[in-house]
Order: C-alpha cells, then structure tokens, then sequence
C-alpha cells in the first residue's frame, strides 16, 4: 500500500549538476561535499526520508559545506546496489559510510555529527545509537522507535531496520492505513497518513517499548525537531516519546527539543518557491502540512539553530 509514498525534496524539478566541490563517494552510495579549505573539519552524515535514493546532496550537503563541514550524504535505498524498498535496511549502511569518513585526511573523527529527515530521522536516531563515533544528532521530525517498514506492492510487515542481519522489533501499521489509501484512490481526495499513524500509535502502542531504540547509547547531544501541522506522522508526540526517553535513562549529555508551531512535515526544506505543503503521489496528492509562510518562516528559524548546536556540539 506504501509503493507510492514518495516524499521527494526536489519533487517534479530537474536536478542541478553537483557544485565542484561535492563529488559521488566511492566507499559507500552517496555524495561528499568539502569546504575547500586546508587542514581537518568536522563531518555530518546526511540522511534523506521516504523518498529514497541520494536526496540530500543537491540542497543540504552544499550547504553543510559552506559552513565548514565535510558533508557525506548516504543513500540506504532506492538506488543502484541498495534494496529497492525501505524495509530490512541494515544499520551497518551508515556504519559503512562513517568508516570511510572518519578515515579521511580532511576529517576530525572526534567531531563527527549525523542530520535525518523524517524516516532519515528514524535511521539517524538509531545509527547514534549504534555507533559511538557519532558525537550530535539532529533529528528532524523523526520517531524515535522503528515503524514497519515501507513494501513496494502487497507483502508481508518487515521492520524498517536491521542490526547484526537481525530485524529490530517495529510498531506495525494499523488497519486504518490500507482504508485511507482505498478511499483516496475511490474519491480522489488528498492523502492525509497523519490519520493512519496516529491510529496506528494508539492500537498498537504496545509494541513501543520494544521498538523504541538505545538512545541512552549516543556519545553526545541530540536535537529533536517537530511540527505540530505535519500531515505525515506525529511528528511532535514522536519527539516528545524519545525526550522522555533520554530523561528516564539519565542522558549523560545535553539535549534540545524544538517545536514549531504551524510548520508541515517538509517545513526545514521548505522556500517561497517550493513551499512543500503537499507533493504529488502518482494520482493522489500527499499532504505534508501547513501553509508555505508557517513553512518557509520555521525554516528560517530553524536552520540558524542547528548550525549554532553544531558548533556547540563539535567545538
């Protein structure tokens, strides 16, 4: 039911040719941006959401790099060599692509940070918990706990994620997902999933603790980004369920939770031009949530705060 779901950032755009100084990485798939500059940076790892393939490489890698950082975006699927799903996906994908970073001459591998963006969110939530090297963690409208995972056509429920070749515990979807993609393909109206998670987080809020991932392992600060108009997920109760967290189990660092009040599910890639209220799905029309001022103006709060947080956080 999920083999349309596509939140693509550059939706319906041609994509630009990479700037000189980001190139396609080797060791792992992905893109690696550099300032441009001599002598050893800090790094972040980039991590797109549901729409898959390398995502991130066109807007926030750059831009990552302009301010200083060796900027790695990773692919985990929907590209050559990669599954074509987003089920099963190994944690060690990102594991892979940080060995390679860390090992870079132009790379501090004591200030090392990792950036996803909704399902990027999830995966980035628990690569740092996985992997010590990873020192901050900004984690933008994200879950905390792993979903099931996304099948491209009718198959049976897999976990997003797996550790070891095994697959982690997941809250399942509810019944109520499969009825909202029925009745918006039988009356066309647009696709509101927010529906269909929330229902999905209160039948089967049990599984939770289970899935819930090791934040109490990450080596240093997290930031948790949420917007309470966004159309795909909770993304704020989400956040708020993984702050909780990290209070319960005594994290030894600190943390920041920021909430924007009005912002849809896109909203930190968010411009005048491109709003990202809602986005086209084959027939349908995905919501993502809010006007394009609420949008564009938590975008423009937003970024001056992960940048002061990264440099709090890597100095």
């Amino acid at each position: 039911m999920f083999s349309a779901l596509l939140l693509i950032l550059a939706a319906n755009t041609a994509q630009p040719q990479l700037p000189k100084n980001c190139t396609h990485a080797t060791a792992f798939s992905g893109t690696i941006c550099t300032p441009g500059t001599s002598g050893k940076h800090p790094a972040i790892l980039l991590l797109g959401g549901s729409e898959g393939g390398d995502s991130m490489s066109y807007r926030a890698a750059p831009s990552f790099a302009a301010h200083g950082y060796v900027a790695a975006t990773v692919a985990y699927f929907g590209s050559p060599g990669l599954p074509q799903s987003l089920e099963n996906i190994p944690v060690e994908t990102v594991g892979k692509a940080l060995d390679d970073i860390t090992k870079r001459s132009d790379v501090d591998p004591n200030r090392i940070a990792i950036l996803g963006l909704s399902k990027g969110g999830e995966f980035a939530l628990l690569a740092a918990s996985t992997y010590p090297a990873i020192h901050a963690v900004i984690a933008a409208v994200p879950s905390p706990f792993a979903w099931q995972g996304i099948a491209q056509g009718p198959a049976a429920p897999q976990s997003s994620w797996t550790s070891a070749g095994k697959a982690l515990p997941y809250v399942a979807y509810g019944s109520q997902m499969g009825e909202l993609f029925g009745a918006a393909f039988s009356v066309h109206k647009p696709l509101d999933l927010r529906t269909g998670y929330d229902a999905s987080m209160q039948q089967n809020k049990t599984q939770i603790p289970a899935a819930m991932f090791h934040l109490e392992n990450i080596r240093g600060p997290v930031m948790m980004l949420a917007a309470d108009d966004d159309q795909i997920w909770d993304s704020v109760a989400q956040s708020q369920l993984g702050m909780r967290y990290l209070r319960d189990h005594h994290y030894a660092y600190s943390d920041i939770y920021l909430h924007y009040q009005g912002a849809g599910h896109i909203f930190l890639f968010s411009s005048p031009e491109r709003p990202m209220t809602q986005a086209p799905m084959g027939p349908l029309t995905l919501m993502l949530g809010r006007t394009a001022q609420a949008n564009t103006q938590a975008a423009a709060q937003a970024w001056p705060r992960i940048f002061a947080f990264l440099s709090a956080a890597l100095k």
